[in-house]
C-alpha cells in the first residue's frame, strides 16, 4: 500500500507491488488538480510537495 500524500494531507492511496513514481501514482488514483485545489482553498499546488508513503 501506497499513501500518496500532499504536504501532510493525505491524497489518496495505491495497492502495488512494484516503486511508483509521484505521477504514476496520481495517475492512477485519477488525481483531479483542479477539485483538489477547490477542497483544499489553495492557490495552486507545487508538484514537488507530493510524497509517497510506502
Amino acid at each position: 500500500m501506497v499513501k500518496v500524500m500532499y504536504e501532510d494531507i493525505l491524497v489518496g492511496e495505491v495497492l502495488t507491488n512494484r516503486s511508483l513514481t509521484v505521477d504514476e501514482a496520481l495517475e492512477l488514483i485519477n488525481f483531479d488538480e483542479q477539485k483538489f485545489i477547490a477542497d483544499n482553498g489553495f492557490d495552486g499546488i507545487d508538484y514537488n510537495d507530493f510524497r509517497l508513503v510506502y
